[in-house]
Formats: structure tokens, sequence, C-alpha cells
């Protein structure tokens, strides 16, 4: 028995997704995929276009088996706790053998090689490192400073490359017996916003809902080219009654919660100097998009603010991470499966896991706290919370009351 893991956003899931899954089944022979996928909120700090059950349901409809929900703690943190969160949650499974995973370049054998350097991080590198980041450089350019090879430049300068360094870190620091594949990017760069090419990236999709919102049959045809086809009835059906969130979207709650705190810095990624523009700047905030903007500078990107307000937004605080050494990645730990979807191949995979895996598994909250750890109970119920937020503001836009975590009916995936 084969099964192929990955870790994904699926936000939203498009025809590059579609293709992955398919190399698994047919390039790599996989008998099951598994997936663990980010739940109401993304890596970038910001709510996922759809739902995370839809986004579920779209990656069952296109071939995936189970898909697992990755806890908002480590599905909104930095690319080294994203990764190790869900190389840490596949593993739980007990069945996977193999790790898929996007990147731009198909040197796995370099990629290793980074990931080996970074993970021995000798005194000559962290010396570097220091230096760099006092001169005022970002984590990732002062990283590719301090490891001090040229020919990696390139490599760490692509998003799909550093993921998956940090994927294979983790599958290093956990002594993981899931062999790695990489599957090399195909179609549009992950930042292009360009809706019309052949695989157009995620970023282009949600760039183009955000700039057209798809009440026009014109704008809604060019969208759908980049959807599999049988998930376009499903997408239109959520476009044409609101049923997304856009960063905007969280602008009016992120307001309420910056204007009742006047120190950030418990916050997870927040630094005190972060903490301090923050409060300086707060008094002239105008939206999500333009105090993000207002807030980066030249050592602290764009996607860390975004992460901060994030954090502050769902209160995810350092100490959230306390059970754990952060630079440690064989203590993190993800005590539970959430399973968020599968279909009737996968039934029989589920019965499997139940007898392999370490951690319970999850289909609904309800009387978790009878059979979870305390430190396990507090991660889920910041899943919980995630959740209410992001179902609070798409009833809101939507004007469409939806079921709570508690509520919700959990139903076995059917393909129409």
């Amino acid at each position: 028995m084969k099964v192929v893991g990955i870790i994904a956003e699926y936000n939203p899931f498009h025809n590059g997704h579609a293709y992955q899954i398919r190399y698994a089944k047919e390039e790599l022979g996989a008998d099951y995929v598994i997936v663990a996928m980010s739940g109401s909120f993304t890596q970038r700090g910001t709510p996922a276009l759809f739902d995370k059950y839809t986004r579920a349901c779209h990656a069952l409809s296109c071939g995936a088996d189970l898909v697992f929900e990755l806890p908002v703690l480590f599905a909104t943190a930095s690319a080294q706790l994203f990764a190790t969160g869900g190389v840490c949650l596949l593993q739980n499974t007990g069945v996977v053998d193999t790790l898929l995973f996007g990147s731009e370049t198909e040197d796995l054998a370099t990629l290793k090689q980074i990931a080996q350097l970074l993970n021995k991080e000798d005194n000559t590198y962290q010396e570097q490192l220091r230096l760099a980041l006092q001169a005022g450089k970002s984590f990732a350019a002062a990283r590719t400073e301090a490891l001090g090879q040229d020919t990696f430049a390139t490599i760490l300068s692509q998003p799909n490359n550093i993921l998956a360094i940090e994927y294979l870190k983790a599958l290093q620091q956990l002594h993981s017996t899931m062999i790695p594949l990489c599957l090399k990017r195909n179609g549009a760069d992950y930042h292009s916003t360009d809706i019309h090419t052949n695989h157009a990236s995620a970023t282009a999709i949600r760039s183009f809902i955000a700039e057209h919102p798809p009440k026009k049959q014109q704008d809604l045809s060019i969208l759908l080219q980049q959807i599999p086809e049988i998930l376009r009835t499903s997408v239109t059906k959520e476009l044409q009654k609101n049923a997304y969130l856009l960063p905007e979207d969280i602008s009016l709650l992120l307001q309420y919660e910056l204007s009742s705190h006047d120190n950030f810095t418990a916050y997870s990624d927040c630094s005190f100097d972060i903490s301090n523009k923050i409060l300086q700047s707060k008094h002239v905030y105008a939206g999500y998009h333009s105090f993000c903007t207002q807030l980066k500078s030249k050592d602290v990107a764009y996607s860390r603010i975004s992460r901060v307000l994030c954090h502050i937004l769902l209160d995810i605080k350092k100490s959230d991470f306390t059970s754990w050494q952060p630079d440690l990645a064989s203590t993190i730990q993800i005590p539970y499966l959430r399973l968020l979807g599968f279909n009737e191949h996968g039934s029989s995979l589920l019965s499997t896991i139940k007898k392999e895996s370490q951690v319970p598994i999850l289909t609904t909250p309800k009387n978790a706290e009878q059979f979870l750890s305390p430190m396990a109970y507090s991660m889920l119920q910041k899943d919980i919370f995630a959740a209410d937020v992001y179902r609070m503001m798409l009833s809101q836009k939507t004007g469409i009351l939806y079921p709570n975590e508690y509520t919700r009916k959990f139903k076995k995936h059917v393909t129409d």
C-alpha cells in the first residue's frame, strides 16, 4: 500500500492542485492521498477564500481521499512552523510513506543539502546571520547571506523552494521515515497575478476575484478556466452568494482588536518594535491592506506584519507555543487529527489510521475535553475560535447563518 501525503492550503483549489493529486495517483502509483490542509486562516495571515469544509470537499472531488485540518497555531505561523506542523500531522497518521510537495526546482539533492546546512546552524552561520540581521536585512535575505554560497541565492529566493526546504528540515529533525519527493511547479509563478495563463497561481485567482467580483459572465468564465471542471458549479454557487472572504473582510474586527490593547508584544511573531509601530499607527488605521503596507519596512516583510495582525485577531500568543522549544522540531506535537472530510475509498484507510495513530481522530469537538490533554484541548480551542471568527464574518457578508463547529453535521464526501 502506497500512501502519499500533501501539505496544502487550497486557497482556492485550482488546476495546479488537481495536477499534483493526479501525479501522486497516476505517476507515483499512490493508493491513497492524504492532505494536511490549513483551516479557516492561512499562512499569509489572511482568511481562506472559501471555508475549510468547502475546500476539503473540493480536494476530495479531485482525488484526495482524506483531508485533515492543520491546527491554526501552525497554519498561520512562519514557514518553519507551518511545514513542521504539516509534517508532524502526516507522520501522526502512521500510514503516510511519501511526502509530495511543489517546488520551483527539481533539484531535490540541493534542497536537501540546504536543509542539512540550516539544521546544523554552526557558530559561523549564527554569527553571519546575526550580522546580516543587524545590518537591517530581512530574515530571508540574512539567512541566504549567512549560508555563504551564492549558488543557493536563486533557490532561496523562490517561495515554494523555501517551503520545500522547511519540509526537508522537519523530516530530518523528526527522524521521519517519509520519503520526500518534489514536483516542479507547473504554470505561473507563485506570486504571479496574471489570470490569463496556463495554471494560474492561487494569488492570481484571489486577486482577480478582489478586482473583478464575478458578477459578469465574462469575468466568471475567465476565472473558471483556472478551476477543475468538476468544481466549477460549486465555485460558481459560492461566488454568487458572496460566500467567500478576502483580506479586507477582516478590517473592522481587526480594528476593534487593535483599539482594545496597548501592548502587542505577547502575540506570536510580534517584536517590541512591531508592537510600538502598531501603537503609533493604529489611530490612522484605514483598513487591513493599507495598514500592513504602512507597517512593513526593509527589515520586516509584509507577510510577517500580516501574520502578526492575524495573531492579534485570533488571540494567538507566544505562550501558546511554550509547550515546545521553538528551535527543536522534535518537540513539536500535533496532538489530534481533526478530520475535515473523506471519501468512500478513504474510509478503509481511516480504519487503519485509527489503529496505527498514537493520537485521536476528531470529527467534532464535542466531548473532546474528556479525552484530550489540557495542552491538546487548548490547541483545539484555538481552532474553534478561528472557525467562529471566520463563520461570523461569512455570515455577516452573506446573510446566511452558518453552523458552528459543535452543530455542524459531519458527512462522508460523495462525488457528484
